[in-house]
């Protein structure tokens, strides 16, 4: 398949998309646009939270019913206190914040959260000049899980799990409600081998599956294909006309590897079966499958897709060429009537298709953000508490209309009305598959990446492209001290 550009309304859609993503800050200075899923012109009026600064009340708001029964608070202050929350800017991060944050002032008037927003592609440079620098600026910072165990490892990062120890019942409710594999991204270690929380996620992601429901119907497809060799036949009879039964995100590097993870774990692979300390192990028999999958897709890949991020594979769907994308990153940006005005009530979303053979099962790749106290952070109780109180169920309705994306299950639930891909969400969770939680992650899926989309762009063989891709993971690997083979 040709790696066409995309039409000038794919590309003006993806730049929009970008566009938002990237200024969000100023935009919500302006008190206009609120970014990725198609808020191009939404206001702070959409969130029904910000009554409150028109006199709006709380007294019988379930979370300050819930608050009072929470355990281990510090008192509240007679005089006023600030604490700095250092988000990404925009939509699931930002803006959910400030949504419930009216709620909070309600409860706790003189403790003022301060909500300060970066881009998300200069947020983690930053942080880590932060943490180098041992600022103690911030009191709460937003982060994916990725860059978790570098801070970790770096002492950057305050165990809040005394904290949570602190309140039995939120503590209890919290492991109920939020999957344990989505947990143990937040932890030192899972749970299993003793790991504790060093950050809490209001917030959580995977990979999903996303088609229209109209034309599955049209053509007679009464079921989404099972597994992944089964999404190739039907791509193949999505395929023409000017529609594509295909499209992900596989610009060459970083996106292309995730692809390859959900496809790869879900027939059993893994990058380290055998431990760290040993070479990585992917040039085996699910990597091969995986490959192998991908390169049957393509010829019914859409135009662009080749150099596609999320962007890109977004406003294909949304402007009706792709009309099959069994692994995009979880988001509204395909059921907003905002962002999808022709095809949003006729989107479906549901778990990716799973492995084939005696090892196959459904892994889709897990992403997400949560909140931790800096090391070096100040009025940490106070600090705590408002990760608590963001993370709650009692705030779900007013982070869901905020634009936040929750990791709660009951609250994904609950919701589904107001987004109706989190059924999708909360069904695809439990069976996700996190990043190697290991610092290098980000090199090895960019190097690995590019060796991978050698393969896509025909320049190599799956045979050479998997020695190529082993031999650079084992060199990321040895430069970092991990063995000296």
């Amino acid at each position: 398949m040709a790696n066409d550009a995309l039409t000038k309304e794919q590309q003006y859609i993806a730049g929009e998309y970008r566009k938002s993503r990237i200024t969000r800050r100023r935009l919500i200075g302006q008190g206009i646009k609120a970014g990725l899923i198609g808020a191009i012109s939404i206001g702070y009026s959409r969130f029904p939270t910000f009554a409150f600064a028109q006199g709006g009340q709380y007294a019988d708001h379930p979370a300050l019913k819930a608050m009072k029964n929470w355990k281990g608070a510090p008192p509240e202050p007679t005089s006023p206190v600030t604490v700095t929350d250092w988000a990404e800017a925009g939509e699931r991060w930002e803006l959910p914040q400030r949504a419930v944050y009216p709620i909070w002032q309600a409860a706790h008037p003189n403790v003022k959260i301060d909500i300060v927003a970066t881009p998300i592609g200069e947020m983690f440079p930053k942080i880590q000049l932060a943490m180098a620098s041992k600022s103690n600026k911030y009191g709460i910072i937003d982060e994916d899980y990725g860059f978790l165990p570098q801070l970790i490892s770096a002492g950057h990062l305050t165990n809040v799990q005394p904290y949570l120890d602190k309140d039995p019942a939120y503590r209890d409710d919290l492991y109920k409600d939020v999957p344990e594999n989505v947990l143990d991204l937040w932890r030192n270690k899972p749970v299993k081998q003793g790991g504790t929380l060093h950050a809490v996620p209001p917030d959580s992601n995977c990979q999903l599956f996303v088609y229209r429901k109209d034309v599955f119907d049209k053509l007679g497809i009464k079921k989404l294909p099972e597994t992944w060799p089964e999404t190739i036949a039907v791509a193949k009879e999505l395929t023409g006309s000017g529609q594509y039964g295909f499209t992900g995100t596989l610009r060459r590097g970083y996106w292309a590897c995730h692809v390859f993870n959900t496809i790869f774990w879900s027939h059993g692979g893994e990058w380290f079966a055998n431990g760290y300390k040993e070479p990585p192990t992917l040039n085996t028999e699910p990597a091969h499958i995986a490959l192998d999958i991908m390169k049957k897709l393509l010829p019914f890949g859409a135009p662009g897709t080749l150099n596609a991020v999320d962007d890109e594979a977004n406003a294909l769907v949304t402007t009706g060429t792709a009309v099959m994308a069994p692994s995009l990153w979880g988001g509204s940006v395909w059921t907003s009537p905002k962002t999808n005005p022709k095809f949003y009530d006729k989107i479906g979303v549901d778990i990716v298709p799973k492995g084939s053979g005696p090892n196959g099962d459904r892994r889709p790749i897990m992403g997400g953000l949560g909140l931790f106290i800096p090391t070096y952070a100040k009025n940490k109780e106070w600090a705590w508490e408002w990760i608590k109180f963001a993370a709650s169920k009692e705030v779900g309705k007013e982070w869901v209309e905020g634009l936040g994306q929750p990791a709660r299950n009951s609250v994904l639930k609950q919701y589904s009305t107001v987004q109706p891909y989190f059924l999708a969400l909360a069904k695809s969770l439990p069976h996700a598959h996190r990043m190697e939680p290991i610092p290098e992650t980000g090199e090895l899926y960019e190097t690995v990446g590019t060796a991978l989309a050698d393969v896509f762009t025909g320049s190599k063989s799956i045979d050479d492209g998997l020695k190529s891709g082993q031999s650079a993971a084992e060199d990321v690997m040895r430069k970092a001290g991990y063995y000296k083979k």
